[in-house]
């Protein structure tokens, strides 16, 4: 009798014993989860952590500088707020290569432009990555500001600025949306330059947008153009970038990706001249990159290349609404900007100038805007040299009696409506 007792205390004892070990180690593992929970970076400039940084963006140690920097950069959204305001991610914008974009209203009164990362890509993943390295470094009038991002399980979420007036693509080929007259069509080409300027010219490393297409142009309350989604982004070549390239894989929309680029697969800021002669084309024609299965580009040389057609290459929704001689010289630097030869297209820089030059515009400093600290001085020091020498920039614009300007194309955001005169849809 006392032998079966002792077995059975023993059982239970064992039994007891084996069931507070795996308690224990339930408990251990729920600990562990906590903490790191609790170690995940949840203030403002916390920024999450990538085993690697960008792939395709060298001198990635000057990029991540900023990621040290103790003044707070972006929101961390939590999922379940982004998820609020989103409504459970019904409210679609649009759609995208690399995810689908929602409106969302935060709590606090935030409207934005929520995009969410299609979850298993790789490639998603790094193109998170670099968005989050680039826009936390940039920052000009004419770029798309980033406000936060959500990185939580394989949620990656970035918020941005939203943008009131959507992107230029619906306004030039969606039929209920309004038709843009032909003053706006012009500051949103000179808007679209100047970003690309900056990106050409005053970053370190340089930077190639490589993705320039109408739907990544947005347009604000005042249809001032934001150039958005640098999933694409890459360095460019430093020094000249007309003698130096990079070897890449070739990535970019049909009908605006550079013919030399797909070819060679190098990469210089000619390739991104090229994609933004066939965005003022488009401006222009309110054609799309392919038309009738030909490229935009290949479509208009019978009308480009014959002074007396220019005026069928108008959007018709203009009718007459247009500068006769601002039509030419866009044509020629259309025709420059998409050579096939990238060595013999203009810089940015030298597009801007005939831009702000043809079409008789004022240069504002918010044109110029840059805050980044890291090129600041490079910057100034161009813009100096550029007020001083080029006819673009100019301090004190004609005007007529009373204060309005002799040309009737002089553009700012208290200009008049930014929609055709002469038709208010595409219906």
């Amino acid at each position: 009798m006392d032998d079966r007792t002792t077995t059975v205390v023993l059982g239970v004892g064992i039994g007891i014993t084996v069931c507070a070990i795996a308690l224990l180690l339930v408990l251990l593992f729920l600990i562990q989860r906590k903490r790191k929970e609790l170690l995940m970076p949840n203030s403002a400039d916390a920024l999450p952590q990538w085993s690697k940084g960008p792939q395709n963006l060298h001198s990635s140690n000057q990029i991540r500088v900023w990621r040290t920097d103790s003044s707070p950069l972006f929101r961390r959204f939590k999922l379940r707020e982004v998820k609020k305001a989103t409504n459970d991610f019904s409210t679609i914008i649009g759609r995208g290569g690399f995810g689908t974009v929602y409106k969302a209203r935060f709590k606090d009164g935030l409207v934005a432009a929520v995009k969410r990362m299609n979850k298993g890509s790789h490639q998603a993943e790094n193109d998170f990555a670099r968005e989050m390295e680039l826009l936390g470094r940039l920052h000009h009038r004419h770029l798309v500001s980033l406000r936060g991002f959500c990185a939580e399980n394989r949620e990656r979420v970035l918020v941005y600025d939203y943008m009131e007036n959507g992107s230029l693509k619906e306004h030039l080929h969606v039929k209920t949306k309004s038709s843009l007259n032909w003053q706006t069509r012009m500051r949103i080409a000179t808007g679209v330059a100047a970003a690309l300027e900056y990106l050409h010219m005053y970053c370190e490393p340089p930077l190639c947008h490589r993705d320039i297409k109408s739907s990544n142009i947005l347009l604000d309350e005042n249809f001032v153009a934001k150039v958005a989604d640098f999933g694409l982004a890459h360095a460019a070549p430093s020094g000249n970038s007309q003698a130096e390239t990079m070897s890449t894989d070739v990535r970019g929309t049909p009908g605006y990706m550079d013919p030399e680029y797909l070819v060679t697969h190098e990469l210089t800021e000619k390739s991104d001249v090229y994609s933004f002669g066939v965005l003022l084309l488009e401006l222009i024609t309110a054609r799309r990159a392919v038309h009738e299965k030909k490229n935009l580009v290949e479509w208009a040389q019978y009308y480009m290349n014959n002074e007396s057609r220019f005026s069928q290459l108008v959007d018709p929704f203009l009718e007459s609404n247009y500068d006769a001689e601002e039509l030419r010289h866009l044509i020629s630097l259309i025709k420059v900007c998409t050579l096939t030869d990238g060595k013999s297209r203009p810089s940015m820089k030298h597009v801007v100038s005939v831009l702000y030059d043809k079409l008789d515009l004022e240069r504002t400093p918010s044109e110029i805007c840059i805050t980044n600290s890291n090129v600041q001085s490079n910057v100034q020091s161009n813009v100096n040299t550029d007020m001083g020498s080029q006819r673009s920039i100019r301090s004190s614009p004609p005007t007529s009696q009373g204060g309005t300007t002799n040309r009737s194309y002089r553009y700012n955001d208290s200009a008049s409506s930014p929609i055709s005169p002469s038709i208010s849809d595409r219906s």
